[in-house]
């Protein structure tokens, strides 16, 4: 009788494909997870450094943007996920007035699951520090269409109160006395000196140039300044310490505002009893001075909003003090950066 075959080679070789075919799944699984898990730590890594580059500009621009006065070595700013760490460095004397810097920003971007492997991204640029913005023109600088003096006893003069006992540069030859953009009047015994005594710009415009103020910046709210909306403390201020002092609106400015330094007021500046003020002051327009006898030692610039509508004093003493416009004006310093010369820095 004839005995049937057994199938135990068949069942074995089943049983090793099995496996095998099991094998090559884990084996293919396993590559897939890895090219997967390769291919999202890539992505999370470029992620990371776009990032870490988008913290570094953001850094280098906010430092060049709410630079004023002298410049720090450096500062860190959080942002978004990052840190922009932000470094600045004196290369170049160009004058008294214009120094050349170089700024590096570093940005970094953590991931908390590698927080020892940060993804890192540098930016830098070249600006200069302007250290003296305002152009010293005249003891009163208005953009009006008329500026009027009355009385005995109103004084504005244009020549040069500092002395080089007082500062390095101090006793100039001085500036005019009042410069507009219409008719300048004296009436009624008021004194007007100067170099010239005055000076007339035909146009607001003309007067606005000849300031060179960055009035568009300054008197913007959001941009920040050292004390806004009311005046410092003055005893805890040194003497020769100038600050930058901001009011947003109308302000009638008596003897709680009287101190020194930069004074912005983006509307009407009324100046009233007892006030005086040793440096600039840059207002969006100027009220009537009537028989309070405000006192301004630096220069009084008004008419920056806009406002060209006749200025009359009836009071006061306006004189031009170098020493003091001086030190205000290094307040006001700030960086502009070099055309087209930001770039990325590699190490």
């Amino acid at each position: 009788m004839t005995g049937r075959r057994r199938s135990g080679g068949r069942q074995g070789f089943a049983l090793a494909l099995v496996v095998f075919l099991l094998f090559a799944i884990g084996v293919a699984a396993a590559a897939a997870y890895e090219v997967v898990g390769g291919e999202f730590t890539l992505s999370r890594e470029n992620r990371e450094s776009v990032t870490a580059l988008s913290v570094a500009r953001a850094g280098l621009q906010r430092f060049i943007a709410e630079q004023m006065g002298s410049v720090g070595d450096s500062v860190a700013y959080a942002i978004g996920d990052g840190i922009a760490t932000v470094t600045a460095r004196r290369v170049l004397e160009q004058d008294p007035s214009n120094y050349l810097y170089y700024i590096r920003s570093d940005g970094t971007v953590t991931d908390p699951r590698m927080p020892s492997s940060p993804a890192r991204r540098t930016v830098a640029t070249y600006a200069w520090l302007r250290t003296a913005p305002l152009k010293q023109k005249a003891a009163v600088l208005m953009a009006a269409n008329k500026v009027t003096y009355e009385n005995a006893g109103t004084v504005a003069d244009g020549s040069d109160h500092a002395t080089a006992m007082d500062c390095a540069g101090g006793g100039t030859t001085g500036v005019a006395g009042t410069a507009a953009a219409g008719n300048i009047l004296v009436q009624s015994g008021a004194t007007l000196t100067g170099n010239p005594a005055s000076q007339n710009y035909g146009t607001r415009a003309a007067v606005i140039d000849s300031a060179g103020i960055r009035w568009d910046i300054l008197s913007n709210p959001s941009f920040p300044v050292e004390f806004d909306g009311s005046p410092p403390d003055w005893a805890s201020i040194p003497a020769d310490s100038f600050p930058v002092v901001r009011y947003v609106g109308d302000l009638s400015a008596t003897s709680t505002w009287a101190g020194h330094g930069v004074l912005i007021v983006t509307g009407t500046l009324t100046m009233g009893t007892g006030f005086t003020w040793q440096g600039i002051i840059l207002a969006g327009s100027v009220a009537d001075v009537g028989s309070d006898a405000p006192v301004v030692q630096g220069t009084l610039v008004g008419g920056l909003n806009g406002s060209t509508g006749p200025v009359t004093f009836q009071s006061g003493t306006y004189w031009y003090n170098s020493c003091d416009v001086s030190a205000a004006d290094m307040s006001l310093s700030y960086l502009d950066v070099m055309d087209r010369a930001v770039f990325e820095v590699n190490g």
